[in-house]
C-alpha cells in the first residue's frame, strides 16, 4: 500500500545508484578489519515471535462470496461459502467479523444434512466469530462453511465502503468500494483475515442494472436478476491473502490499453476507471501501466499472473493507493492527471505511486510476507523497485537523486530517534499493525535495499530476486528466504550483514580523524540520535557500513570495502587531494563528521562545481543534522549553506529549503532571530528568483519549472517585496480570468505567497479554487494546503471550521491544516483546536487510526520547550493512544530535542547571523 501524506503512507515514496552518474572512485588500499560483524546485540528474530492468532484447527482453502449493495439504503447482505478443512477434531469454528450482523452459519460435509451453528458469538476486542457446534467435527475432514450475514457501507474508508462523488448534475452519489489491508477484510465479510492464511476467492455482486461491478478477476459471467439488478460473476482468482481481495460497484467509465506483451508473453489488457467525465485524467496512469507491467514481468523473470489489470481512483480513500491484485485502487489525485493543467510534481508522484503499485503485483502478491513484522518485505522493496521503474520509464524525472530528498532523509530523520523501531518490528495483533506502515518500512526499507543492491551489483540481485520469487510464487515468505535468495544469486553472505540493518534501531555516524602524515584517515562508528547524546548500552551495535570513498580524479568503480569494527584506518592521500568524501553518491544509510578543514575543502569543491549533485546533497543534509544533534555547531551548517548560493539543481534546492524549514521552526518563538534567518533564506533564493523569472523559456524541462517555483515561494515567504509584488499582481489577474499568469508549478507557490502575505480577499479566492470541482484535483488541494498559509488568527478560525465540515473530505482534513504550523503564533492554536475536537476526530477516525497518528503530529511535533511537551504528554497520557502511541512518542521526543538544540546555539546562531550583517 502506498501512504502518501498520508502516505502511507502512505502512502509512499529510490535510490539512484543505478542510473545517477557516479563520482570518480578512488582506488584505495583499506586497512579494514574484514572479521563479521557483531551480532551480539540484534534481537533474534529467527524464532517467531508472539503473536495472536486464530486457531488453526480450521483453514480455509476457498471462498464463494455473494454481495449485494444497495447503494440507496447503504447497506448489503452477503452469504460466503467457505472450503475447509478439519485439521483438528473441534466443536467450534473461529474466524474473523468485525461490525457484521451474522444471522445463520452452517456447515456441510459430505452428502450430509447441514449441520447449524447451536450458537454465534461474537467478540468485539479480537474481532473474532466464534462458531459453536453440537457435536464435533471430526478431524481430517473437508467441509463447506456457509454464513449469512448483514453489513453497512460505512463511511470509515475500510472494509467495504462508500465514497461520495457528484455527477454532472451536482448531484451527490455514492459508490462501494473496499479497502482491507492490513485487517479490515473482516469488515466486509467473515473470513480468515490473515496474510498466512491463502485460499483461492470467487467473487459474485448483485448489483443494479446500470452500474459497474469490478472485482480483481474477469468477468466469467452477468446474469439477469430480475427487479432491475443483474449479478456479475467474476472467475476464481489465484490463491491470495484476504487483503488482497477487492470489490468496487458504482457508476464508472474507463479508458483502455493494452502491453505490447514482449515480456508478458501476451497483451494485458489495462483500464483506468473513475466516476462519470473524468476518465480522460486517467491516460497518463494508463500509459505508465501498459510499460511497467512490461519492465516488471522482464525484470522479474515472471509474467504478470492475471488476466487483466484495472486501477480506479476513488474519492474517499484513506491511504494514498492500494495494490488489491488486479483492481488496483487509488485516491483521485494519485492516479489522475490534467494533461493541461497538472503540476510537473503531481505528474511523477501519479508515475511512481502507479508503478509501486504495480511492483507489488509480484513482489507482495505473488509472494506475500507471511506475517506483518515482515511488512517491509512488500513495502521497502515496492519503493526501491517502484523508482527503479519510473527512471527506466521517465529517465529525464533524475528520480533516484529526488529519492534522497523523499526517501533517505525522511528516514534518518525518524530513524534518529529513540522511539523509532527497526525495519523488521514485531507485531503481536492487529492493534499494532498500522504503526508500522510509515518511512521506517517504506524508506529505509527501500535504503537498505538500494545499499545492498549497489553493493552485490544490480545483475547479482536481480538473479536473487528471480529466485526467490519462483521459489515462493503463491505462497508466503519472510525476510530470511530473501536474503538466502540473494545470498546464493552473489556468492555473499547477505544476511550476515543485512541482517543488522533489518532487525536494529537507527543507523551510525561516521567520525573521521585524520593522521599524520597525510596518508591515512581514521574512521569511527557509532550510533548516531538526533538528541545528541548516546548511552553505552545504545551504542552497541556495530554496522556494517560500506566506507564508499571518493577523492578528485579517482577511477569510478565499485568498492566492496567496508567497516565492520568501531574503528579502522583507511589510506586516503589527504595531504595532496584537493578533497575526499565518504559515501560517494549518499548510497549508505549513515552521516559523517568531517573535521573542520576536510569540510572547508568539500565547500571549496562545491562552490567548484566539482561534486556530483547527490554527494552535494547528502553533504548538507549531514552538516544540518549534525548541528541538531549536537555533533557539530548550527553555525557550522550556516557557513556551509554559502558554498552552494551558485547551486542549479532542483533537489539540491529542495534540501537547502528542507533545512531551512526546520531551523525557522525551531527558532519560531525567538523574535530576535526569526526575521534574521528569514532574512538569510531570502539571500538563497531572491538570486535564484530572479534568474528564472515567472514564466518559462521555451523547451524548459520539468525540473527547472517546479525549481522556479520553488525559489518564489521562498523568496516571497521570507519577505522578497519584488517577489510579493508580482505575486499579487498576477494572482489578481488570474482569478479575473488570466489563467496564463502561472504555469502549472508556479500555481502553488503563487497561492502560498499571496495567502501568507496578504488577508481575507487572498484566503477568500483560494479557498473558492479549491471548492470548484472543475479544477484539476490536485491544484484543488494544493489550495487547500495553502489556506495553512494564513497568519490572521480569526482567519485561522475559519480554516479549523472549515477543516471538519462536509466541504472537505475526511482523508484531506491534515491538507488544511498541515502549513499551520509552519507559523509560531498559530501553533498554540492548533493545538488548542486538535484537543478541542479530540473526541469528534478519534470517532471519525476510529478504524484508521493512523491517521489520528498524522494530526498529532502536525498539531504538536513542530513545539519547543519543556513546559509544552509536559503539556502534550500530560493530554495524551489520559487518552486511549494504543493505536498511534508510537507517533505520540516520536513527537514528545521531536519536541525535547529540539529544545535541547535551541538552547545549545541559540547564542550561536544569533553571534553568526550578526557577524554576517543579517
Amino acid at each position: 500500500m502506498s501512504t502518501g501524506p498520508v502516505r502511507k503512507r502512505r502512502l509512499a515514496v529510490t535510490l539512484a545508484l543505478l542510473i545517477v552518474p557516479l563520482i570518480a572512485m578512488l582506488v584505495v588500499a583499506w586497512r579494514v578489519d574484514k572479521s563479521p560483524p557483531d551480532m551480539t546485540s540484534v534481537a533474534t528474530q529467527d524464532a517467531v515471535e508472539e503473536r495472536e492468532l486464530l486457531p488453526t484447527n480450521v483453514t480455509p482453502t476457498h471462498y464463494d462470496l455473494l454481495l449485494a449493495p444497495n447503494l440507496e439504503a447503504l447497506t448489503y447482505t452477503g452469504e460466503v461459502r467457505i472450503k475447509v478443512h478439519i485439521n483438528e477434531e473441534t466443536s467450534e469454528i473461529v474466524l474473523h467479523s468485525n461490525e457484521l450482523e451474522l444471522l445463520k452459519a452452517a456447515l456441510i460435509i459430505g452428502d450430509e444434512a447441514p449441520l447449524q451453528a447451536s450458537r454465534i458469538e461474537l467478540k468485539k476486542e479480537d474481532e473474532t466469530a466464534h462458531l459453536h457446534f453440537e457435536q464435533p467435527l471430526a478431524a481430517g475432514s473437508n467441509a463447506t462453511l456457509f454464513v449469512s450475514f448483514h453489513g453497512v457501507l460505512n463511511d470509515l474508508m475500510v472494509g467495504f465502503y462508500r465514497s461520495k462523488y457528484k455527477d454532472a448534475q451536482g448531484a451527490e452519489k455514492f459508490m462501494a468500494t473496499t479497502q482491507f489491508e492490513p485487517t479490515d477484510a473482516r469488515r466486509a465479510f467473515p473470513c480468515w483475515d490473515e496474510p498466512m492464511q491463502k485460499a483461492t476467492f470467487g467473487v459474485t455482486l448483485r448489483v443494479s442494472e446500470g452500474l459497474t461491478a469490478l472485482s480483481n478477476m474477469d468477468v466469467a459471467e452477468t446474469t439477469n436478476s430480475g427487479d432491475g439488478l443483474k449479478e456479475v460473476r467474476f472467475n476464481i482468482t489465484p490463491v491470495m491473502s484476504t487483503y488482497l481481495l477487492a470489490f468496487v460497484v458504482g457508476e464508472l467509465e474507463y479508458i483502455e490499453a493494452h502491453t505490447s506483451g514482449k515480456h508478458n508473453g501476451r497483451a494485458i489488457p489495462c483500464r483506468v476507471y473513475t466516476t462519470p467525465g473524468k476518465s480522460a485524467q486517467g491516460q497518463f496512469a494508463l500509459d505508465v501501466a501498459v510499460q511497467v507491467l512490461e519492465y516488471f514481468a522482464d525484470v522479474f523473470g515472471i509474467a504478470y499472473a492475471l488476466p487483466k489489470l484495472d486501477q480506479i481512483a476513488i474519492g474517499d480513500f484513506e491511504a494514498g493507493a492500494m495494490e488489491n491484485w488486479g483492481l488496483v485502487t487509488y485516491r483521485e489525485v494519485a492516479l489522475l492527471v490534467d494533461a493541461a493543467s497538472t503540476s510537473s510534481r503531481a505528474r511523477q508522484q501519479v508515475a511512481y505511486v502507479v508503478s509501486h503499485e504495480l511492483a507489488h503485483q509480484w513482489f507482495g502478491n505473488l509472494v506475500t510476507m507471511e506475517w506483518w513484522s515482515e511488512l517491509w518485505l512488500n513495502e521497502g522493496f515496492a519503493t526501491w523497485v517502484g523508482t527503479l521503474a519510473v527512471d527506466h520509464v521517465f529517465p529525464e524525472y533524475h528520480i533516484w537523486t529526488q529519492f534522497l530528498v523523499d526517501d533517505l532523509q525522511r528516514a534518518l530523520a525518524l530513524d534518529a530517534l529513540r522511539s523509532s523501531h527497526p525495519i523488521q518490528v514485531p507485531v503481536r495483533r492487529s492493534a499494532e499493525i498500522s504503526q508500522i506502515f510509515d518511512a521506517i518500512s517504506y524508506s529505509k526499507g527501500g535504503s537498505a535495499i538500494r545499499m545492498l543492491s549497489s553493493y552485490i551489483g544490480l545483475d547479482s540481485f536481480f538473479r536473487g530476486v528471480r529466485a526467490y520469487l519462483q521459489k515462493h510464487k503463491y505462497a508466503n515468505a519472510s525476510t530470511q528466504d530473501l536474503w538466502r535468495a540473494l545470498s546464493d544469486a552473489s556468492g555473499v553472505d547477505v544476511n550476515e550483514f543485512m541482517a543488522i540493518w533489518t532487525r536494529t534501531i537507527g543507523y551510525p555516524i561516521l567520525t573521521v580523524e585524520e593522521l599524520p602524515g597525510g596518508t591515512q584517515i581514521q574512521v569511527r562508528q557509532n550510533r548516531y540520535l538526533s538528541a545528541g547524546a548516546v548511552s553505552d548500552d545504545e551504542d552497541q551495535v556495530l554496522w556494517w557500513v560500506p566506507l564508499r570513498v571518493a577523492t578528485p580524479g579517482s577511477d569510478a568503480q565499485r568498492t566492496t570495502d567496508v567497516l565492520t569494527t568501531r574503528n579502522a584506518t583507511v589510506d586516503v592521500p589527504v595531504g595532496t587531494a584537493k578533497w575526499y568524501k565518504l559515501n560517494q553518491d549518499t548510497v549508505g544509510i549513515y552521516r559523517v563528521k568531517y573535521p573542520p578543514g576536510a569540510v572547508a575543502n568539500l565547500a571549496t569543491a562545491i562552490a567548484a562545481g566539482e561534486l556530483e549533485v547527490n554527494d552535494r546533497i547528502g553533504i548538507i543534509a549531514d552538516a544540518a543534522a549534525l548541528a541538531s544533534s549536537g555533533h557539530s555547531n548550527t553555525s557550522d551548517f550556516l557557513t556551509l549553506l554559502r558554498a552552494y548560493r551558485n547551486e542549479t539543481e532542483l533537489v539540491v534546492w529542495q534540501e537547502i529549503s528542507l533545512r531551512l524549514d526546520v531551523l525557522q521552526s525551531v527558532w519560531a518563538d525567538e523574535a530576535d532571530v526569526i526575521d534574521k534567518i528569514r532574512a538569510l533564506t531570502q539571500s538563497l533564493f531572491s538570486p535564484l528568483a530572479k534568474r528564472l523569472g515567472w514564466d518559462a523559456a521555451a523547451g524548459e524541462d520539468s525540473l527547472n519549472s517546479r525549481l522556479r517555483a520553488l525559489a518564489i515561494r521562498y523568496a516571497g515567504c521570507s519577505g522578497d517585496s519584488a517577489v510579493v509584488a508580482e505575486t499579487k499582481r498576477r494572482f489578481a489577474a488570474f482569478f479575473d480570468g488570466d489563467r496564463s499568469v502561472f504555469n502549472t508549478d508556479t500555481l502553488r507557490a503563487a497561492f502560498v505567497v499571496a495567502v501568507r502575505t496578504g488577508g481575507r480577499e487572498e484566503f477568500a479566492k483560494v479557498q473558492e479554487y479549491y471548492l470548484d470541482a472543475a479544477n484539476p484535483v490536485d491544484q484543488q488541494l494544493a489550495a487547500l494546503s495553502s489556506m495553512g498559509f494564513t497568519t490572521d488568527p480569526e482567519l485561522l478560525d475559519e480554516l479549523f471550521e472549515f477543516a471538519l465540515s462536509d466541504r472537505v473530505r475526511n482523508q484531506d482534513v491534515h491538507q488544511a491544516i498541515m502549513a499551520v504550523n509552519t507559523y509560531g503564533p498559530s501553533r498554540a492554536r492548533l493545538w488548542q483546536w486538535y484537543r478541542d475536537n479530540y473526541a469528534l476526530l478519534a470517532t471519525r477516525y476510529r478504524a484508521s487510526m493512523s491517521y489520528m497518528g498524522i494530526l498529532v503530529r502536525l498539531s504538536v511535533a513542530e513545539f519547543t520547550g519543556a513546559a509544552r511537551a509536559d503539556e502534550v504528554e500530560a493530554f495524551f497520557a489520559a487518552l486511549n493512544t494504543s493505536k498511534f502511541q508510537r507517533v505520540v512518542d516520536q513527537s514528545l521526543e521531536k519536541i525535547r530535542s529540539n529544545t535541547r538544540w535551541l538552547e545549545k546555539d541559540r547564542a550561536d546562531v544569533a553571534a553568526w547571523l550578526a557577524s554576517n550583517a543579517y
